[in-house]
């Protein structure tokens, strides 16, 4: 199995995204792979989230899910996602903007963002926004809930089996880099 990244769901981009062969998918079935048209630019994690949501429930079988992108897979996992017009908004005032603007609001949570993590730093000020808690508090708040633990709130589904690898920073640049 290889890791999900989401360029997997364009069409024709096979060798450049590393996707599973023909032959590997012979073996089991594979969805959320090679169906947006590489031409459209405005596919987004929400469109995503909504439509392997949907293909979970028509299934309704315990998925597999092989992930590289963070981003998506949280998609999945928690309830929680931001706004994909809001967030372009906020990211277009870049990154050292955006974290003074956190800085004010979230002390915490900016020390723990690096300035360039504009995707990041604009989830934690909309979520600011958009419930008037700091984003560091509210996700404290998320983990002590119900079903709440270390990775963050509530899961989705229950009793999922998550296996979440770290790899040695040393490895991830050399693989950067080539």
């Amino acid at each position: 199995m290889r890791p999900f990244r989401s360029i997997l769901v364009y069409r024709g981009l096979d060798i450049i995204t590393n996707k599973v062969t023909a032959e590997e998918r012979a073996q089991c079935s594979h969805h959320m792979i090679s169906f947006v048209d590489p031409l459209v630019s405005s596919y987004t994690v929400v469109d995503f989230r909504n439509k392997a949501l949907a293909l979970i429930s028509f299934m309704n079988k315990l998925p597999v899910i092989v992930g590289g992108t963070n981003y998506y897979i949280e998609s999945l996992l928690w309830r929680v996602l931001m706004d994909e017009g809001v967030r372009a908004e906020l990211e277009k005032l870049g990154g050292a903007e955006l974290h003074r603007r956190l800085t004010e609001v979230d002390p915490e949570m900016a020390s723990m963002l690096h300035p360039h993590d504009t995707r990041k730093i604009a989830r934690s000020l909309q979520v600011h926004a958009d419930t008037g808690v700091p984003h560091s508090h509210w996700l404290e708040e998320q983990r002590g809930q119900e079903g709440g633990d270390v990775l963050g709130g509530p899961l989705r589904y229950p009793d999922p089996c998550i296996f979440w690898l770290h790899a040695d920073m040393e490895g991830n640049q050399y693989v950067l880099s080539v």
